[in-house]
């Protein structure tokens, strides 16, 4: 079968998918789930709305896109043009590393499982798949062709990224140092947190893009590497502090007993060192990229420079618990 048919079924799929979800979310009817999960407790949780936008609403804008781009290639191939393939390549990737995040909090934080959810996942993934074998365009070409647009891309997302997790990080430790939060803190923490996640995507997209485009200079750069390796570890924290840590602590500091205090407070060492470790990776990766490809030093002492960091905010972090601590005992 043409591959072109492959995605416009799958975009007319994703289609009929989240039109269904968004009428039987506004009818308040039940969504029946064949996992024998709880859907409905994923399509309605606090991460459903992205900015306040529904997902399902999102996602049927995208395959509408998608089912409309795509249709329009097959039956005139010849308009397909190396900005339309870019466009297309974004969007798919973006759409995809999104899916991935969506599938990572039914696991992590909802410990429920949607298979409406999961097959728009398996959907976003065959078009983000096929849309690179469709491209009439060497892939390499295209991308070193918009070598400078990658990198406004990646600039601006680091931008946005450092600044959202300074101050996401910031109004954390605020949270954490009473263990209390009220509701426009809960909203504005899951707004940032949002802004966090989407530029981390569009990093990566970027990112991925701009080594594809240079691969072989990529590849001797240790400059490079080491960003790499600090990606990994924000990547890591960011799930570990936004998508597991912050919404159970909030969950509980909300119904907060004797008996959970304790647990609260352990959990609070954690987050700490968790979210200052999180910031610092930030503001490595921001110093690594400024810093030429060429730099005149090894991977070895990149990677050593960053885990010296990374130990020092632990450390910090300790600190600042057991102030904390012992500033409540006495207000106490």
């Amino acid at each position: 079968m043409n591959f072109y048919l492959i995605i416009i079924i799958s975009g007319v799929i994703g289609l009929l998918l989240t039109g269904n979800i968004f009428y039987k979310k506004r009818q308040k009817k039940p969504l029946v789930c064949p996992l024998k999960s709880d859907c409905n407790l994923v399509i309605n949780s606090q991460f459903s709305h992205l900015f306040g936008i529904p997902l399902e609403v999102l996602g049927f804008i995208y395959y509408g896109l998608i089912t409309l781009s795509y249709t329009i290639f097959y039956y005139t191939p010849q308009i397909q043009t190396e900005n339309t393939v870019l466009m297309l390549l974004i969007l798919t990737t973006i759409a995809f590393l999104f899916s991935v995040y969506l599938t990572l909090i039914q696991a992590l934080a909802l410990k429920q499982w949607c298979v409406w959810c999961l097959c728009s996942a398996f959907l976003c993934l065959i078009i983000f798949v096929l849309s690179i074998f469709m491209a009439h365009f060497s892939l390499f070409e295209v991308l070193n062709n918009n070598y400078q647009w990658l990198t406004v891309a990646m600039t601006i997302s680091l931008i946005l990224g450092v600044g959202g997790s300074s101050i996401y990080n910031l109004l954390y430790i605020k949270f954490l140092k009473d263990l209390k939060i009220s509701k426009l803190e809960k909203e504005t923490l899951r707004t940032i947190s949002q802004v966090v996640w989407i530029s981390l995507i569009v990093l990566t997209a970027s990112g991925l893009g701009l080594y594809l485009s240079k691969p072989d200079i990529y590849n001797e750069s240790a400059s490079f590497l080491v960003k790499i390796f600090v990606m990994f570890f924000i990547i890591g924290g960011e799930i570990l502090l936004n998508i597991v840590l912050a919404p159970y602590l909030i969950e509980v500091s909300d119904s907060a007993t004797d008996t959970s205090t304790a647990d609260l407070k352990y959990l609070r060492r954690i987050s700490l060192a968790v979210s200052l470790t999180a910031l610092v990776s930030w503001y490595t990766l921001l110093t690594y990229i400024i810093l030429p490809l060429n730099l005149e030093a090894s991977l070895s002492q990149l990677i050593s420079y960053y885990l010296i960091a990374i130990s020092i905010a632990i450390i910090t972090s300790q600190v600042i618990d057991y102030i904390l601590t012992v500033n409540k005992s006495h207000d106490n």
